[in-house]
């Protein structure tokens, strides 16, 4: 076996030094002193760590195993069970629902930070050649910067007096990770940290694992770095291999199809593959017989949202079914109220991870296919994706004015309705602000009523000259360009996503254990892309029933504003017919027909008013 990438041991190899200042070679040979000393440290071979934690809001115990051929965890809360493995050559995770991925991309590279550092804490210093150099130095500390071969690069904050490392910082996704580090205790004749604590910017998030036992010359279990054993089968369907024909809604621009929870009755489901996990819209859970547990968060196109976890023993969706699920919980109201539709959740990694998944536009249906069966036979193109996060991340080239060829790391999200969103770094990177707009940018867009929720994207509209996805290139695309620098789209883990406004112009077929997206051109494909245009007001419904339509914007010179609408009206009919008949996506269609005419009926207060309005449509894009 060639030597293991995620250890450290013998021979080290360093950056120069400034001249007059120690080298990096001197704060580690003092670190080796305090801990123990090179003897003891030769006689390390498998360590052991048993600890306690709370991750997500759950306690729980956590094993780790750390040698020169691997390193393993295990984390254990209740009867859930998650397992990281890696070798010298690949990293694999199986889930808490059993579920085995190998892990790719910076994923993998910040596994092996991960574990470099854990090698370096627990198994002495380095064991073997590490690359570093001294950054920064003051009174109290010596900042090294590592770079793990295979990892990210981090920096080791080294405690003069004790020669002890004190902390260590990595950037994963654009967000930096503090490791805090302490309770220095002796085990035999080495020094280790009896307690861990890792954080990032948000103070709330941060688990401590605090180190119960070191063993340094543990037993290993069987297989201990081999790739985990899958789950056991979690989904199936009511006949054979395969579910066909499954109808979705698609009246918003998203992909809804009706899904039961434990047998309850049908309710929407949106299909998000921007979502890491299926989600369960939190008040919704008395409704499906749940009980939350834990604590999570989420992080959605604007803002972060708190959630929590429960499990779904069945869910249904057309002839198909997952079972066992450890599902997430957020609350899904908002989405609920743009939408006008009731929604029991989104199906996100844990339902993509499991099928075959074909989405069908033209005829609105998804059909469903048992991966090991499953043989692509279609004339689609296979457009490979790796998994970061959950996330279908694919390598594709965007071109605006004087840039036309500008690499772009894309995730496919098929929870995003419009073309291409860019990502508000990237979009600073290139000066798109200047460069995808024919004139300068007005005031930033934010569905109004929205802007406090986790889905809320605060954007600009502009323009693509091309955009190449696999094999195809499509040209002259109306796009955002995001500007908030919170949220998902203020991260620099990614240049843009590509929805539905592009999506929709394929048979899509989802393949995620082979890392593989097949794309087979419709009739949509080779039609020019329409602007987006507006009547001049923004809707969210409200209601039991989501049929109370609520105006929350009016856009000044619109023919809405002509017609008398005001921010706060509600459209108890329209052309005779009572609001509780119309879908919110049927309305919003109605008033999409360039120069229709509509009666509308509003209630203003303690005021019945019936207005006429014309529509003349203006478009977004200019």
């Amino acid at each position: 076996m060639k030597p293991i990438h995620l250890a450290l041991v013998a021979t080290l190899s360093f950056g120069i030094a400034h001249a007059g200042a120690p080298s990096e070679r001197y704060f580690v040979r003092r670190f080796v002193d305090a801990v123990g000393g090179k003897a003891a440290l030769k006689r390390v071979s498998t360590v052991r760590l048993s600890s306690d934690d709370v991750e997500s809001g759950v306690a729980g115990k956590i094993d780790e195993w750390i040698s020169q051929d691997g390193y393993r965890r295990e984390t254990l809360q209740g009867t859930d069970r998650r397992i990281e493995v890696c070798d010298p050559d690949s990293c694999w995770v199986k889930d808490w629902n059993g579920k085995v991925s190998e892990v790719a991309g910076r994923d993998l590279a910040d596994q092996r930070t991960v574990v470099h550092l854990k090698a370096l804490l627990f198994a002495g210093a380095p064991a073997r050649a590490i690359e570093a150099s001294v950054t920064k130095a003051d009174d109290t500390a010596t900042i090294l910067r590592v770079s793990p071969p295979g990892g990210a690069p981090y920096d080791l904050f080294i405690d003069k007096k004790t020669a002890l490392p004190t902390k260590a910082v990595r950037r994963y996704f654009g967000v930096d990770v503090t490791t805090e580090i302490g309770d220095w205790r002796r085990v035999d004749k080495l020094l280790v940290p009896f307690s861990l604590r890792e954080t990032t910017a948000d103070p709330d998030d941060a688990p401590a694992a605090i180190v119960r036992e070191v063993a340094l010359a543990a037993a290993l279990p069987t297989g201990a770095f081999s790739r985990p054993d899958e789950g056991a089968r979690d989904f199936g369907f009511a006949e054979g291999d395969r579910a066909l024909g499954i109808p979705f809604n698609f009246e918003n621009d998203h992909i809804m199809v009706a899904c039961t929870v434990n047998g309850s009755k049908p309710i929407w489901f949106m299909l998000d593959t921007g979502a890491e996990s299926n989600y369960i819209n939190k008040t919704r859970l008395a409704e499906f017989g749940l009980t939350p547990f834990g604590s999570s968060s989420v992080t959605g196109g604007g803002n972060t949202a708190e959630g929590a976890f429960a499990r779904v023993a069945r869910l249904g969706i057309g002839g198909a079914e997952l079972r066992g699920q450890r599902d997430a919980v957020l609350d899904l109201t908002g989405l609920e109220k743009i939408y006008g539709m009731p929604l029991g959740g989104l199906l996100g990694f844990d339902f993509f991870s499991r099928f075959i998944v074909e989405i069908d536009y033209d005829n609105l249906t998804m059909s469903l296919y048992d991966p090991a069966t499953y043989v692509h036979e279609g004339k689609g193109a296979p457009l490979r994706f790796i998994n970061e996060g959950g996330h279908p991340h694919v390598v594709s080239e965007i071109g605006v004015r004087t840039q036309p060829r500008l690499p772009a790391d894309m995730v496919i999200d098929a929870g995003a309705a419009d073309t291409v969103n860019l990502a508000s770094p990237f979009v600073r990177k290139h000066d798109l602000l200047k460069l995808a707009r024919k004139k300068p940018a007005g005031d930033a867009n934010t569905l109004p009523g929205s802007e406090k929720a986790f889905f809320a994207q605060t954007s600009v509209r502009a323009r693509l000259e091309r955009i190449l996805l696999g094999p195809f290139e499509l040209k002259d695309i109306p796009m955002n360009l995001m500007v908030a620098k919170t949220g998902a789209y203020g991260s620099e883990s990614f240049s843009g996503t590509i929805g539905e406004g592009i999506l929709r112009r394929f048979k899509t077929i989802y393949d995620y254990p082979r890392g593989t997206i097949y794309l087979e051109p419709n009739a949509e494909f080779a039609k020019p892309f329409p602007s987006r245009k507006t009547f001049g007001t923004t809707f969210l419904s409200d209601g039991a029933d989501f049929t109370v339509f609520k105006v929350t914007g009016i856009r000044k010179g619109s023919a809405a504003e002509t017609a008398g609408l005001k921010t706060g009206d509600v459209i108890t009919a329209v052309d005779g017919k009572p609001a509780s008949e119309i879908r919110l996506g049927e309305l919003r269609k109605l008033l999409l027909v360039d120069d229709s005419r509509h009666a509308l009926e509003v209630q203003r207060g303690d005021e019945t008013l019936q207005l006429d309005a014309t529509v003349k449509l203006v478009s977004l894009d200019d």
